[in-house]
């Protein structure tokens, strides 16, 4: 395929329900970029259930194959902290413009939630953290987490916690 974006269609799962299998094979192709692999910290299709059934996932179809996804748990309603669990584009298709609308799309199902805060980690500094900063987060923190990686906390500020009290 190209770089450009043609017959990318982006949808909320909640609109149009991917189904598990094929949401697992983008998973199974992406899983080893994470840092540890997914597959070390997950058992996959439990995975894939737990986010279809308890996060906001927004994900872009070529045909039938998702290519880029995110998923945020937006469900913390006592402190109305969201975090970003996953987001991936195939690398086949990186360039192509879908990773902006796609992390857009997840913010707004966040705020649409009514989240005040949209968290990340991220293990890269290069283009991947800039592309956080140029969306809006900010980093809190650096620390290494329970698999000895260092880790980039961020933070995005979705809704200010004082306008919902007028």
């Amino acid at each position: 395929m190209s770089n450009d974006a043609q017959g990318l269609v982006f949808y909320h799962h909640r609109d149009r329900a991917v189904s598990p299998e094929a949401f697992l094979r983008f998973i199974e192709q992406v899983e080893h970029e994470f840092e540890p692999p997914l597959s070390a910290q997950h058992h996959l299709p439990d995975y894939v259930d737990k986010l279809l059934r308890l996060a906001e996932v927004n994900y872009v179809l070529y045909g039938d194959d998702v290519v880029a996804a995110i998923a945020c748990y937006a469900n913390d309603l006592e402190h109305h902290q969201a975090y970003a669990t996953f987001i991936s584009v195939l690398p086949n298709y990186r360039g192509s413009g879908i990773a902006r609308p796609l992390l857009t799309r997840g913010i707004e199902s966040c705020r649409a939630a009514g989240m005040h805060n949209l968290r990340a980690r991220t293990w890269h500094r290069g283009k991947i953290l800039a592309f956080y900063e140029e969306m809006g987060f900010v980093v809190e923190r650096v620390e290494t987490n329970e698999w000895g990686v260092e880790s980039l906390q961020l933070n995005m500020v979705l809704n200010d916690p004082s306008d919902h009290a007028r």
